[in-house]
């Protein structure tokens, strides 16, 4: 499969401007979500190949019980189980204790964001290359 469409799932505006306009520009197909509700409606129209998440989400939907990351992950891989969406965690939240739970989950990497843009971008790539390789 060679599409590269990407779900960027951040709540802070201007990291999910950056990293949507950065993704754009890499030349993947982006959509970004600032909260779980929007996420899930993006999904539902289409899944995408990856999932750029942060772990701190906010949702302005009082009703809306999934405000974690990993909460919607655990949905995500519940919903679709035959999904092969990979998942990139980009959070601020970075401990060997966040690494080792998002890897038991099936997340490919975790970057924290103070490592920045390339590491990111980086990840991004290794990501379609493995589904790349996977796929052949």
């Amino acid at each position: 499969m060679n599409t590269k469409n990407i779900l960027v799932l951040e709540d802070a505006t201007l990291v999910r401007n950056l990293v949507h306009g950065r993704l754009e520009a890499a030349g993947y197909n982006v959509t970004s979500a600032s909260m779980v509700s929007e996420a899930l409606l993006e999904i539902r129209a289409k899944m995408p190949d990856l999932i750029i998440l942060d772990l701190g989400l906010e949702d302005e939907d009082p009703f809306a019980a999934l405000t974690d990351g990993f909460a919607f992950l655990s949905m995500l891989r519940r919903s679709y189980p035959g999904s092969d969406t990979s998942v990139i965690i980009y959070s601020v939240s970075f401990s060997p204790e966040v690494e080792a739970r998002a890897k038991s989950m099936g997340v490919l990497d975790v970057i924290e964001k103070k490592r920045g843009m390339p590491a990111l971008l980086g990840a991004v790539k290794q990501a379609f290359q493995n589904r790349e390789e996977k796929a052949a």
